[in-house]
């Protein structure tokens, strides 16, 4: 059930940060109340996934996850550009996901 909650928070902090683009600086003010709607849920299944879940794991498979979505989110529906210094960093993030996941670390 960690799991669920942890991959819900990921979702919902990952759509908060886009409402908060598509707020355009809150100019879209719908926008933004669904920002703030998503990060209180994703707050809310955070503290649930945490109920099962280590706190250091937990949190940077979170803070990971949601980076690496919001970055192609930006990519490739906001065409946003990227350089191979980027994605290489951004690799690492990955790598760095798995070897917690691989590791036991949870």
């Amino acid at each position: 059930m960690g799991y669920l909650y942890l991959v819900l928070t990921i979702l919902l902090e990952s759509a908060s940060i886009i409402f908060m683009k598509l707020s355009n600086g809150f100019q879209n003010k719908w926008h933004f109340t669904y920002s703030i709607v998503t990060y209180f849920l994703s707050f809310l299944f955070f503290t649930l996934a945490l109920r099962y879940l280590s706190l250091g794991w937990a949190n940077a498979v979170w803070a990971g996850s949601s980076a690496i979505l919001v970055a192609l989110v930006g990519i490739f529906y906001f065409g946003e550009k990227i350089n191979m210094l980027q994605i290489g960093f951004m690799a690492l993030i990955i790598i760095g996901l798995v070897g917690l996941n691989v590791s036991g670390s949870e």
